[in-house]
């Protein structure tokens, strides 16, 4: 699944962020894919660029594993991610600033 361009901009506005970010998404259909977040040529400041990439990358600073369906859910707006990580349907290991900053990227409708 590709994110939407609208949510990877959302995702370059974060201040909340390491230098290069990791955050690795898990969907048990084997789709998973990474986020890579930085600044351009990994400067630490400056305009920072969202990659998204399938497979899985190492020493994520954050893992999501979602199902296929909460994951569509979340990005077309009828489900709230902070709703979804409170009824167990997202499960996360890592960053916990990282993880509640994500969930305010995605709106719903």
């Amino acid at each position: 699944m590709q994110l939407p361009a609208h949510i990877l901009e959302r995702l370059q506005r974060l201040t909340c962020l390491p230098a290069t970010t990791r955050v690795q998404f898990r969907l048990p259909d084997g789709s998973d894919f990474y986020l890579l977040v930085g600044g351009e040529n990994g400067a630490e400041t400056g305009p920072l660029s969202a990659i998204q990439t399938m497979g899985q990358i190492t020493d994520p600073h954050l893992e999501l594993e979602m199902s296929f369906d909460t994951l569509k859910d979340i990005i077309d707006g009828s489900l709230s991610a902070r709703h979804a990580f409170l009824l167990g349907d997202i499960r996360y290991t890592g960053d916990r600033e990282l993880a509640a900053a994500l969930a305010d990227l995605f709106r719903v409708n």
